[in-house]
C-alpha cells in the first residue's frame, strides 16, 4: 500500500534546480539499466524521464567530462538503499521513502510488496511539526517499528533543519526502527565538485546560495550522530574499490583533486529500556 503525504506545500529549494537534479538521477538510472553489467534493473526509469531526456542530455554530457560513467554513483546510492530495504528486520512493514517524487521502489523491489509505504516528495519544507502531521493524517502508525529512507536528502537542507528532521522521526519511531541516508563531503556543499559545479554556480546567480547547502567529510560524527540510534558507515566511496560487482573510481573535488566522500549510513533505534 503506498500513501502520498506530499500536499501543497513550500519548497526544500527551488523546485527548478532540484527536480532537475532528481530527474537526472532518474536518467542516470535509465542509463544504468541499459548496461550489459547492470547493477540496478529499473524498467520504469526510461520512461518516467523520456519526455525531459533532450533537456538532459546536454548537462549529462558536461558531467562525462569529468566523470566518465556518471551512472555510477547514483546506481551504487541505490544498491545500498535497496539491499538495506532487503536486509531490514523481518519485523518492519512501514516504510517512508523521502524525496520520492521518482522513486520507483515500491514497484520494482519485491522487498516493499508486503508494507505500507509513505512517500514524503521533495516539494516539502520539511520542518519537524510538517512531517509528522502529514505522515499521522495519511495513517503512520508511530507504534509499529518504520524504515525511513533519506536518499539524496540531507544535502538540500541546512543543518538545523536536518536535525530537527532527524528528531522528529526519533520521536516518530518505535524500538526496532530502521534509518538509511547518504551524506556528500565538504566540497559538495561548497560547491566543490566538479559534476555539479555548473549548476551549483547557476543556484548561487539565481538563489544566492549554494545548491547543496550541507556536506560532511566524517559522516559518523555528522548530523546523524544526533540520532541516540545505533549506527553503521556503509561506505564512503573515497577509495577506489569494487562493490555489487561495480568497480569504483573516487569523485575528485575541483579544486585540490583531492577525493570527495560519499557516505552511507544505516542506522538502528534500540529498546531503550
Amino acid at each position: 500500500m503506498t500513501n502520498d503525504a506530499a500536499a501543497s506545500g513550500d519548497k526544500v529549494q527551488s523546485e527548478d534546480f532540484v527536480q532537475f537534479m532528481s530527474f537526472a538521477g532518474v536518467l542516470m538510472r535509465a542509463t544504468e539499466h541499459d548496461r550489459d553489467d547492470r547493477i540496478v534493473t529499473d524498467p520504469f526509469a526510461e520512461p518516467l524521464t523520456r519526455q525531459i531526456a533532450p533537456q538532459l542530455a546536454p548537462r549529462v554530457k558536461k558531467w562525462t567530462e569529468t566523470l566518465p560513467q556518471p551512472e555510477n554513483y547514483f546506481s551504487l546510492r541505490t544498491c545500498y538503499l535497496d539491499d538495506s530495504i532487503t536486509r531490514r528486520n523481518a519485523c518492519i512493514h512501514q516504510v517512508v521513502l523521502f524525496r520520492a517524487g521518482l522513486d520507483t521502489r515500491v514497484y520494482r523491489l519485491e522487498a516493499l510488496h508486503d508494507c505500507n509505504v509513505f512517500e514524503v516528495d521533495q516539494n516539502f519544507v520539511l520542518f519537524e511539526h510538517k512531517v509528522a502531521e502529514k505522515l499521522l493524517s495519511a495513517g503512520f502508525d508511530s507504534s509499529a517499528p518504520t524504515f525511513w529512507a533519506l536518499e539524496g536528502l540531507t544535502m538540500y537542507l541546512e543543518r538545523d533543519s536536518n536535525v530537527a528532521l532527524l528528531k522528529t522521526i526519533d520521536i516518530l519511531s518505535a524500538p526496532g526502527s530502521e534509518i538509511w541516508g547518504d551524506v556528500g563531503g565538504r566540497a559538495l556543499g561548497e560547491g566543490g565538485v566538479a559534476p555539479f559545479k555548473q549548476v551549483d554556480e547557476l543556484s548561487q546567480a539565481e538563489l544566492g546560495t549554494h545548491l547543496f547547502r550541507l556536506g560532511e567529510d566524517d559522516a559518523m560524527h555528522g548530523v546523524f550522530s544526533e540520532l541516540p540510534w545505533e549506527l553503521t558507515l556503509q561506505a564512503d566511496l573515497m577509495r577506489p574499490g569494487t562493490h555489487f560487482g561495480r568497480q569504483w573510481e573516487p569523485i575528485l573535488s575541483a579544486s585540490d583533486k583531492q577525493p570527495v566522500p560519499f557516505s552511507f549510513v544505516h542506522g538502528v533505534k534500540h529498546s531503550s529500556e
